[in-house]
């Protein structure tokens, strides 16, 4: 493994931890509307009282768990692909269509990402705020751009493994999804549906 192989693995494996712990926090957020919105159905009908700010509080949280998983999603390829067309192609022309796909995506965050800050930047300077409890939006609108920051390093990190993989097609994937054929994805759900038979009683 070269100097510059080992570098995007370990640059890979970092970035990863902190793209987990976004996706905890997604999680957590999820649970947290969850666990909210039983308390007010069940505080509605049965206590007849309600939480105050309750739409507020769910506007806040739904940014956490909408944003904060995709680039973990980017990472091990959970968006939706349509690749039916490139199938039977050499692996050199997926990954340089791969790559060409990254690199279109890394332009459109760019631009997102400057369009995003600025829109906080006006909720900060406006104090904009909720309508119920006047809870303060800028932190929501600020995580936008932060994630979108987060995914563009994860966009980086893929653009610069395609390149590596393009010049060598049977190397090993190091910071992208493994593109699995239809074979293989089939072999993956017989044994995973096997697996399940093994384990009944």
């Amino acid at each position: 493994m070269g100097d510059g192989t080992a570098a995007l693995a370990v640059a890979h494996r970092y970035w990863a931890r902190l793209e987990d712990g976004m996706n905890l926090v997604a999680a957590a957020a999820i649970f947290f509307l969850m666990f909210v919105g039983v308390f007010q159905i069940i505080g509605r009908t049965v206590f007849d009282t309600a939480i105050y700010g309750y739409i507020d509080y769910m506007e806040q949280a739904s940014a956490l768990f909408a944003f904060l998983g995709i680039s973990y999603a980017q990472r091990v390829g959970a968006h939706i692909r349509m690749d039916l067309l490139l199938r039977g192609f050499s692996m050199r022309f997926l990954w340089s269509m791969e790559l060409f796909c990254v690199l279109v995506a890394m332009v459109v965050i760019i631009v997102l990402i400057d369009s995003t800050f600025q829109n906080f930047v006006r909720a900060w300077q406006l104090g904009d705020s909720t309508i119920d409890i006047k809870l303060p939006v800028w932190p929501t609108k600020l995580i936008v751009p932060f994630v979108l920051v987060v995914l563009c390093v994860r966009l980086v990190l893929q653009a610069l493994d395609y390149m590596r993989l393009i010049r060598h097609p049977d190397a090993e994937p190091i910071a992208v999804p493994v593109i699995e054929t239809i074979e293989v994805q089939a072999k993956n759900e017989i044994a995973e549906a096997l697996g399940r038979e093994e384990k009944r009683p």
